[in-house]
């Protein structure tokens, strides 16, 4: 069976759906809402039907549009994220260690190469494991890592190479013996390599389901039953039109370390009398790479908050160079309340994907574990905020 809509991508025309009445609102850029019912998406317009006439709406112009008649759907445990930033649920999957085949729920399968992916997460999220799970997904790692789920909710990372995935087993080679994992033994895997992403795409689509679909383009099928969404130059796939929730007009990613934040300053373990100009040129907050940030003990990031990002997602680990001797706390809070804590006192990451309501404010502080300026530095990676 072929997975690809190659025949249906192709046709230019704009079609007026028939069979499914969709009412939406859509927000401009300048501001207005205009309600209605979703009638068409063309490669760069979208059309809306209200008070008996149709406009055509450029994406240029487009914020959002959203569903107002849709009752959201609980998802499958399992999901797929994909390396552009797309995460998808999936009530089952294959895998033959070459390609994942992904079996959203109501929806056709996607077979998506392993280098488009970062990790398959086969439990739902919870307290008790997210920092750790979050915190493996976020670092990048030459081979692949099986996450096992031990007694007292610790995770214990596993690298080798992810072999196969079928009927509820993972098959891992670990140091040249295969093994069959049981997936209800698992949190997850992490697979290794650079993944193929070249940019965040434009656009995202969010369904009934709870998946998040960031994709370079979209439109309406031939006979307006479903969304032709492209994710990127190679891989497609089509969403029925009843299970859309809203569109995105910007991927709805912004990296902290391209903002320039509100507060930054570091604190020596010591009183000392250096000027503070040369204590910062050492020991302040700065960039590491194109979107991870490095602080040392003592430091303080604070950055505002526009209204339209709904979480702030990232993961932190100790810097390669410190000694890992004492407990590393590090505290984020919005508007000055405390929503996320850790004491690192080992090398592995710790995650987090916090929601952060009507916060005003991000604040990162990282503290001293007990051996000086120099020897506690943490890295964040790809710290960002999401809409």
């Amino acid at each position: 069976m072929s997975i690809l809509l190659t025949a249906k991508w192709l046709i230019p025309l704009v079609h007026t759906l028939t069979l499914a009445v969709l009412p939406v609102v859509v927000e401009t850029t300048d501001g207005k809402k205009i309600r209605g019912e979703l009638s068409g998406i063309t490669a760069d317009k979208l059309l809306v039907t209200a008070a008996g006439s149709t406009q055509e709406l450029s994406f240029d112009d487009l914020v959002s549009m959203e569903r107002t008649d849709f009752t959201p759907k609980v998802p499958p445990a399992t999901n797929v994220a994909f390396a552009n930033g797309s995460r998808v649920f999936t009530g089952g999957l294959t895998f033959d260690g070459q390609g994942v085949l992904v079996s959203p729920r109501r929806q056709e399968p996607l077979l998506a190469p392993v280098k488009k992916l970062r990790s398959i997460r086969f439990r739902k999220s919870s307290a008790e494991t997210d920092a750790q799970w979050l915190g493996l997904a976020n670092v990048e790692s030459k081979r692949d890592t099986l996450v096992i789920r031990r007694p007292g909710n610790r995770l214990d990372p596993q690298e080798g190479i992810i072999l196969a995935i079928k009927d509820a087993i993972v098959v891992f080679d670990l140091d040249g013996t295969e093994i069959d994992a049981p997936m209800n033994q698992l949190e997850g895997i992490v697979f290794g390599g650079k993944a193929e992403v070249e940019k965040t795409p434009p656009l995202r689509l969010t369904d009934i389901y709870g998946s998040t679909w960031l994709l370079t383009s979209i439109k309406t099928d031939a006979d307006g039953e479903s969304l032709n969404i492209q994710l990127d130059d190679s891989l497609e796939h089509a969403i029925p039109m009843d299970q859309v929730a809203r569109i995105d007009w910007s991927s709805g990613v912004l990296l902290l370390s391209a903002e320039k934040p509100s507060v930054s300053k570091f604190t020596p373990y010591l009183a000392t009398n250096v000027a503070p100009d040369l204590v910062d040129r050492f020991f302040a907050p700065r960039q590491q790479g194109e979107a991870d940030l490095q602080m040392n003990g003592g430091s303080v990031l604070e950055y505002r908050l526009d209204p339209e990002f709904k979480r702030f997602a990232g993961a932190v680990v100790r810097g390669q160079a410190d000694g890992v001797n004492g407990a590393l706390k590090v505290n984020i809070k919005l508007d000055d309340k405390l929503v996320w804590s850790e004491s690192l006192t080992d090398a592995q990451p710790r995650g987090f994907d916090i929601e952060t309501g009507k916060a005003r404010k991000v604040r990162l502080e990282v503290g001293l574990g007990g051996d000086g300026d120099a020897g506690d530095n943490i890295r964040l990676l790809r710290p960002r905020l999401l809409k």
